[in-house]
């Protein structure tokens, strides 16, 4: 039982490291925002990510820009269908807490040529690539070197975060295998210790006098301790056998039987 709620403590530690270190809660927006390096990139993450934020029935979970095109942000927000028209890319306001767009007809590439719904705004990266105060493909942003760095440094994150799992998964399994090997030797430690009480003479010496003390310890009755009264006990269901078996036998046998109970009664009164 211990080790299960030591294993509870230790999942419960690294999963909120792992929270800390990917995201952090902003103030001054009405509902919970969070920071993030990247957006989900396609349909697996998103539901991951989803599924993570466990937004109520009335909200959906959405990944979009802060209002200075400076980072990334994900929160629940108050709306199940997040909708979106071409030529756009939306952003989070502070003040109203809201999503604005931003027109993208002049990006370099990516620009949302169709409506599509913020819940598959992975198809279209282009509007949630940031730099410092605007989109990496707008061409005034940076240059194809630091665009390629931001990308590169993406990625890295993104092997960081595949990287971190694994390594909370083999913590975990290496203390399971501690907790496992742990109980198991104190198990067999004890049931060695247990076959070497039995099998000591000693010990088994002690036993068999604590047998004899408590059989002697037993009260016995005057009946049982008398040697004339068990001789006519006895005597008396002689003459009971005789009583089932011959009833002239016990004509004959009776003034014997009072006799036998007379002295009986005596011998126990005394």
């Amino acid at each position: 039982m211990q080790g299960v709620l030591w294993l509870m403590f230790l999942g419960t530690l690294l999963s909120s490291f792992l929270l800390f270190y990917e995201c952090r809660k902003l103030d001054g927006y009405k509902f919970p925002v969070y920071t993030t390096e990247f957006c989900p990139r396609n349909k697996t993450e998103w539901e991951a990510r989803s599924s993570e934020f466990n937004c109520n029935e009335d909200s959906s979970y959405a990944c979009l820009p802060n209002e200075n095109i400076t980072e990334l942000l994900q929160f629940c927000y108050p709306l199940q269908i997040i909708s979106i028209e071409k030529g756009v890319c939306l952003y989070l306001t502070k003040k109203k807490s809201e999503p604005k767009h931003i027109d993208c007809n002049h990006f370099r590439y990516g620009c949302p040529s169709s409506a599509y719904w913020g819940s598959t705004i992975y198809n279209y990266p282009s509007c949630v690539s940031v730099g410092n105060g605007c989109f990496l493909a707008e061409p005034f942003c940076k240059s194809t070197t630091q665009h390629t760095g931001q990308k590169g440094q993406q990625g890295s994150h993104g092997n960081d975060m595949i990287l971190i799992p694994s390594l909370i998964g083999a913590l975990v399994l290496c203390a399971i295998v501690f907790l496992s090997i742990f109980f198991y030797r104190r198990k067999k430690r004890n049931s060695k210790l247990q076959t070497i009480d039995e099998e000591n003479p000693e010990t088994l010496k002690l036993l068999s006098e604590k047998e004899n003390a408590e059989r002697n310890s037993k009260p016995k009755s005057n009946d049982e301790e008398n040697p004339e009264t068990l001789q006519l006990l006895s005597e008396k269901d002689y003459a009971d056998d005789l009583h089932e078996q011959a009833p002239v036998a016990i004509r004959r046998i009776l003034p014997v039987k009072k006799l036998l109970m007379a002295r009986i009664t005596d011998i126990v009164a005394k």
